[in-house]
């Protein structure tokens, strides 16, 4: 199986490999597409709206095709798409195109993070979304590759979509693989109770189980926090005195905090519960914004910065990872589908709605968005943790019961009866 779990890896390479091009190739895109410089975040509503939709339906084409066939259609279709953005003459054909973008990428992200949470060790969940960074950051490095090639931008998704398209390759080539994953055994050898060939049930039945809504807002308060930090940091940095340059360097300082964060923390993974792992991650956060928060001096600000990227990196894998002992592996994929669904509601709505507040008032604020927004997470993740601990009790105290009365012969239940009616008597 050790090909599978490269192939995952790579999978999860190539989930970051578009997401970050986008915002690096813009100045270059919009002047040969004639659009104006704020038609990117409508290309970004775009592929995020796709996102959400088929991260809701996805449960459902897991059943239908299984994650190793829904894995290489989605990882076609955004090379399908990452093909089109090379090619588009007109910002109405790059809207397009971003329709199967977010839908690609969103069945994909979907599809691994249930095969990981529910067939891989939490170590190898933070390695994976680590894994995503090292796309996340080679996706500009492609954009520079090709301008330096005489390519324009252009050159950078035709890499993409080549690389794109080995790796829907491999994965094709490793869909036996997958399918005997499911089938019953573990990456690691060991037995799994995976219940993904059972009815599915409805999304509106899903939501109903307690604890889904408090999951849903956990990653919608994260998913606020992380894009928060990443998207306003640079702009913070500048308004409190760094140079431009300085403040850029600060936000890639930001982004490698996050990946060297999860490869650590996929160690610290190895002794510690997943649970263990969110709290640190978010009193780590908690700390990095009363210290930003503080009148400091400049060199003291990227410490912080790193701080945030540091406890970011173990909050969402752990989040994933946990979701099938929460809720249970027969809708671990409706549970991680909401809860992905909330991160990307979070990450819409959320940073743009800071940037009103900065702009009305002072960008200086910033800091207290974050402790907010955290401490909102913190509220979630205790209260998700006392809905699903309590109803985990409950069922493991009525399956308990069920047990002994499954073990107590109908003369003994005769016995214990005759023995109460005496006790009565007396």
């Amino acid at each position: 199986m050790f090909f599978l779990l490269i192939v995952i890896y790579v999978a999860f390479v190539a989930l970051g490999l578009p997401d970050t091009i986008l915002g690096a190739a813009w100045p270059l895109m919009r002047l040969d597409l004639a659009a104006p410089l704020s038609a990117a975040g409508i290309l970004s509503i775009i592929v995020s709206i796709g996102t959400i939709i088929a991260s809701l339906i996805t449960p459902r084409l897991i059943r239908f095709f299984g994650t190793g066939k829904l894995v290489a259609y989605s990882i076609a279709l955004t090379a399908f798409a990452s093909v089109g953005y090379g090619f588009a003459n007109s910002f109405t054909f790059l809207c397009l195109c971003a329709i199967p973008m977010g839908i690609g990428g969103g069945a994909v992200d979907v599809a691994m993070n249930n095969f990981a949470a529910i067939y891989l060790e939490s170590k190898h969940t933070n390695w994976l979304h680590a894994s995503w960074g090292i796309g996340a950051t080679l996706g500009p490095a492609f954009l520079s590759l090709s301008i330096f090639a005489g390519k324009d931008w252009r050159g950078a998704y035709e890499i993409v979509a080549f690389l794109l398209a080995i790796i829907f390759v491999m994965t094709l080539v490793s869909l036996p693989l997958w399918k005997k994953t499911e089938a019953g055994n573990s990456i690691q050898g060991n037995p799994s109770n995976n219940s993904n060939n059972d009815i599915a049930p409805r999304l509106r039945d899903v939501i109903r189980i307690p604890g889904i809504k408090l999951s849903f807002m956990s990653f919608f308060f994260y998913s606020a926090l992380e894009i928060s930090t990443s998207l306003w940091c640079g702009t913070y940095l500048v308004a409190y005195g760094f140079k431009p340059e300085i403040g850029a360097i600060c936000v890639s300082m930001l982004f490698a905090s996050v990946m060297i964060g999860r490869v650590i923390s996929g160690f610290f993974a190895i002794k510690f519960t997943d649970h263990r792992l969110i709290y640190a991650g978010i009193f780590i956060v908690i700390a990095g914004c009363f210290v930003l928060s503080m009148p400091l001096p400049l060199w003291v600000m990227p410490i912080c910065i790193c701080l945030l990227g540091l406890g970011c990196a173990p909050v969402y894998p752990s989040l994933i990872h946990a979701t099938p002992a929460r809720f249970g592996e027969a809708i671990s994929s409706q549970a991680i589908s909401i809860q992905l669904a909330g991160s990307y509601v979070g990450s819409i709505l959320m940073p743009p709605a800071f940037g009103v507040i900065a702009a009305k008032f002072s960008v200086h604020l910033w800091p207290v968005a974050l402790s907010i927004f955290v401490g909102l997470l913190l509220l979630c993740v205790c209260l998700l943790d006392y809905v699903t601990h309590r109803k985990l009790n409950k069922s493991y105290a009525r399956e308990r019961v069920m047990d002994i009365l499954h073990e107590i012969s109908m003369d003994d239940l005769k016995r214990i009866r005759r023995m109460h009616k005496k006790k009565k008597k007396h």
